[in-house]
């Protein structure tokens, strides 16, 4: 007791007796309480001031020695006690400065008790705030990122166990937050976008643990917002996350992917809801995609200024994808209240163009890897198009042409890439708002094979003027075109196709274009059965009934008709036009019957003084059997009312629709009073009618392509009264004619052979009997040579004499010819006949050679008999006397010694030359040949004969003289 307070009382402040530090230092406490001490103090030394200063002066150092790049760090902090770091003000950037990364501040709180006990990571929080992320593409498979990273992926080895699951660290995070973080990207090109409000959290985050449980959050350029809902195990990985992107302003990533089109787009928003699954065990990759739906919304593209595609509405949904088993399922897809804008030029439909990639096809260097994997399975259960509208600018007419197909209503489906598998179609369409179009059916992609019920109503014909109008002026003034059947298609190549329906056409006028008036027209064209094919082509018609059918034919002043008007050439001239082109196949077109009913027909001549006009009323009949058949023949019995008191009639068969026609029909008019047809006679016969009645009968026979009329005309009672002042009436004695065909009862019986090509006939009643009259008045003036052949028995005269080639002898064949030449010109001794002798070059000039080298030869060579020995050796002397001594080949031992002296011979003929004038001087030989046997053996007198200069003027037709006959 005594030593404890003496060691008290010698530490008692304020005595002034010195502590004894060995005394305190040797007592336990003291110097656990002071190591304790010192520890903490070298503790918050190196952790509160020495860490913050070593993680702000070396990670700018490890970031350039490691990165390209540079770092900096505003503010670093460490609490020793709680265990939380925070940065500040963090920027990393690329050499040149431009900044890459940003971090406002960054708090991590650590959990060391826990992750001791638990040998494992531990974090109570991890934050980061503010982070922006800025992504430069600097072309050439270059970014900003990658070049600050370079250095890192250069250096980087592959792993000493290569293939092997990587392990998934211990690391537990009981709070993950990344608040008002950004992202931005930038091309090349200037193109760029930002991302904002980024926002990510996790709790409980146990990154070796399973079901980690995430939200992801982010606003783009124009308010769209994207959120991620995800739950994730990375050992092994499984991510399943609920995608939803809301109200997406499409036009602030255009720019991104606008070289790619050939148009822009000026408005759209995209909202897009899907659940994605990803799993990888070991080297195996599973991607699902489920209850995915994509929805289009106030999408506007346009072309060049010009509006191309609005759709109000375009959703995709039930979107299902198994990236394993290669599988896509799409529910349906929704086009609603839409319009679409097209332009037809000599290029084509632009549309084939503007929505095909912009960028040159490449050749795709997966394709072969995907080939050998298993083969993707698409299914779309249906796609539909509502109120959705197409125009169309044809600019292919004269006069451009604007379309528009509403589509009210379009289903498709379902679709599949089994392509044998039906597509159902189902369209409710109007056609320029008049007309309504509508179609149902199915396709069978793979065969092509397709079957479709359609139907359309009310087409305005009108509509269909500028493909045509430059071609043909007529005037459409009304017309609507109605059709229901069904569509078969079998196949394209060659192409199957056929339609069997119904067809109309009503209320159809057409007027010419200068006067305005009726051309032709009906109420209806109606088709009650209708059937199309092309394997075989054919086209058959059941029965056509036209009713009310009319038509109108006018002569102008000037010579010209409507119908030469319309086609804006001469009726000859198209005629022959249509003779020179070569005649193709028949169109395989088949009627059973036409029937008009009702139907009237106008024809005015008004060239004619007084004016001329008449009428057909009460036109009614009908054709039956019309084919293209070549053995086929279509009947036709056709009745009707000329002035409504002259009745007349079309009967007969006909085939019109084979190359080689066929005809055989009667016309005929009777009581037809000839006081009508005054202004005819008038005009060209120079006489007017005071009294008279016709009866009319024409007889058509058309068979290989000849026409054969047989024609009766019966006048009866005629009457010529005053002569008229035409300047177009004929020269001939109309009134002896008259007096000497006019019979003692007062009747005029012509028989009128027609012949000749009659494609397009004229069988108005006032030209054919102004021709009938004026045929038989002239015939014996205009025809000298159809008179000589109807005045001899036998054999009709010759135009032309042949000759032998190289000759200018006649042959008593021509001898025979000519005899009866000269007998028709004894019978017309006012005819006149002209002589023009003419050569062919080649068989005429070789056939001349041959008979020089003959003389020179002294005997004459055939090619297949040999040559006698002295022949042979006069046929050698020739051939040296002409190439030179000893140029002529010897005889071969093994070969017929026909081809030897044929080749001495050819070659010999090809050396002979001919004076300049044989052939003219032959040509000429054979015309006096001619005109000497015509005078002086067959009694023509020589001022009738004449022969045509041949020699400056060569005529090369062939070995012949050629005649024609003339008035003297």
């Amino acid at each position: 007791m005594r030593s404890l307070s003496l060691g008290v009382d010698e530490c008692e402040p304020g005595v002034g007796s010195p502590v004894n530090i060995k005394i305190l230092w040797s007592r336990p406490w003291i110097r656990r309480g002071a190591w304790a001490l010192l520890a903490l103090s070298v503790y918050l030394l190196l952790t509160g001031w020495g860490l913050p200063r070593l993680i702000q002066s070396q990670s700018p150092k490890w970031v350039a020695a490691n990165l390209n790049g540079q770092l900096s760090l505003e503010r670093v902090t460490f609490h020793p006690f709680a265990w939380r770091l925070q940065i500040q003000g963090v920027r990393l950037s690329a050499e040149d400065g431009e900044p890459i990364f940003g971090l406002r501040q960054l708090v991590l709180d650590l959990d060391p008790l826990h992750s001791l006990f638990s040998l494992s990571g531990r974090i109570r929080t991890l934050a980061l705030e503010g982070p922006e992320l800025a992504i430069h593409d600097l072309g050439q498979g270059r970014s900003n990122l990658g070049d600050l990273l370079r250095p890192l992926t250069e250096e980087q080895q592959p792993s000493a166990e290569e293939g092997a699951e990587p392990r998934v660290p211990q690391l537990y995070i009981a709070d993950l937050k990344l608040l008002e973080g950004a992202l931005s990207y930038r091309r090349p090109d200037g193109a760029s976008t930002r991302f904002t409000d980024l926002q990510l959290r996790a709790q409980d985050l146990a990154l070796a643990g399973a079901d980690n449980q995430m939200a992801l959050a982010l606003i783009g350029p124009g308010g769209g917002r994207l959120s991620v809902e995800a739950t994730a195990s990375l050992a092994p990985t499984s991510v399943q996350m609920q995608l939803a992107l809301d109200d997406a302003d499409l036009t602030r990533y255009w720019p991104f992917i606008d070289d790619l089109f050939q148009f822009q787009l000026d408005q759209g928003r995209v909202d897009l809801n899907a659940t994605l699954s990803l799993r990888r065990d070991h080297d195996h990759t599973a991607l699902f995609l489920n209850q995915g739906a994509i929805e289009l919304s106030g999408l506007n593209l346009s072309n060049r200024q010009s509006p191309l595609l609005t759709l109000a509405k375009a959703r995709v949904e039930e979107i299902s994808l198994d990236l394993t088993e290669r599988t896509l399922a799409i529910g349906g897809v929704t086009l609603e209240q839409g319009q679409l804008m097209g332009h037809v030029s000599d290029q084509g439909l632009d549309w084939a163009t503007l929505f095909l990639p912009a960028v040159d096809g490449q050749p795709d260097t997966d394709a072969g890897a995907d080939a050998q994997g298993k083969p993707w399975q698409v299914r779309l259960d249906g796609a539909s198009i509502e109120q959705f509208r197409l125009m169309l600018q044809d600019s292919l007419p004269k006069q451009p042409v604007a379309w528009v197909l509403d589509l009210d209503r379009v289903q498709v489906g379902p679709v599949s890439n089994d392509l044998s598998q039906p597509i159902a179609l189902e369209l409710l369409s109007r056609i320029n708002d008049d007309a309504s179009f509508t179609a149902q059916g199915e396709l069978i992609p793979e065969s092509l094979n397709a079957q479709f019920d359609l139907s359309l109503a009310g087409f305005p014909l009108t509509a269909t003027v500028p493909y045509w109008q430059e071609q043909l002026p007529l005037k459409l003034v009304s017309g609507q075109l109605a059709s229901t059947g069904a569509l078969s298609l079998a196949g394209v190549s060659p192409l199957d196709l056929r339609y069997d329906g119904e067809l109309a056409v009503r209320d159809l006028v057409t007027q010419d274009p200068t006067q305005g008036r009726d051309f032709v027209k009906w109420q209806e064209l109606a088709v009650n059965h209708l059937g199309v094919a092309t394997q075989p082509m054919t086209v058959q018609l059941d029965r056509v009934t036209v009713t009310q059918p009319y038509s109108r034919v006018i002569i102008d002043e000037d010579g010209s008709t409507n119908i030469q008007q319309l086609l804006g050439t001469d009726s000859g001239a198209a005629a022959a036009a249509s003779k020179a082109e070569p005649a193709g196949d028949p169109l395989p077109l088949s009627i059973n019957s036409i029937e008009l009913v009702d139907g009237a027909a106008f024809f005015a001549d008004n060239s004619l003084t007084p004016k001329f006009a008449t009428g057909i009323e009460h036109l009614a009949g009908r054709i039956t059997g019309l084919s293209a058949d070549p053995a086929s023949r279509a009947k036709v019995d056709i009745h009707g009312q000329v002035d409504r008191y002259a009745p007349m009639s079309l009967i007969g068969e006909l085939q019109p629709l084979v190359p080689d026609s066929y005809l055989d029909m009667a016309l005929t008019f009777d009581n037809v009073d000839l006081i009508s047809l005054n202004a005819y006679s008038g005009t060209y016969a120079g006489y007017y009618i005071d009294q008279g009645q016709l009866d009319l009968s024409l007889n058509y026979k058309l068979e290989k392509r000849q026409l054969v009329g047989s024609n009766r005309v019966v006048v009866d009672k005629l009457k010529l009264g005053k002569r008229s002042e035409s300047d177009k009436a004929t020269s001939l004695p109309v009134a002896l004619a008259v007096a000497l065909l006019q019979d003692s009862d007062g009747v005029i019986d012509l028989g009128l052979e027609v012949q000749g090509d009659v494609d397009d006939p004229s069988f108005a009643i006032g030209p054919l009997v102004g021709k009938a009259l004026f045929n038989a008045i002239s015939k014996v003036v205009t025809s000298p040579f159809s008179l000589l052949g109807s005045l001899l028995e036998g054999e009709a005269p010759p135009s032309e004499v042949l000759f032998e080639p190289g000759t200018a002898t006649l042959s008593p064949r021509a001898e025979d010819q000519l005899r009866q030449l000269a007998k028709g010109l004894t019978k017309r001794p006012g005819l006149s006949l002209s002589l023009n002798g003419a050569v062919s070059v080649a068989a005429d000039r070789s056939a001349l050679a041959a008979t020089a080298l003959a003389g020179e030869l002294g005997f004459e060579a055939t090619p297949d008999q040999p040559l006698t020995e002295q022949q042979q050796t006069l046929l050698v002397a020739a051939y040296e006397r002409r190439f030179g001594v000893g140029s002529a080949p010897p005889l071969p031992e093994d070969q017929p010694p026909q081809a030897w002296q044929q080749s001495l011979y050819n070659q010999m003929l090809a050396r002979v030359n001919l004076p300049l004038d044989a052939l003219p001087e032959l040509a000429a030989n054979r015309a006096e040949e001619v005109k000497r046997l015509l005078i002086t053996r067959l009694g023509v007198s020589a001022e009738r004969v004449f022969i045509r200069e041949s020699r400056l003027e060569l005529n090369q037709s062939g070995p012949k003289v050629v005649m024609a006959l003339d008035a003297l």
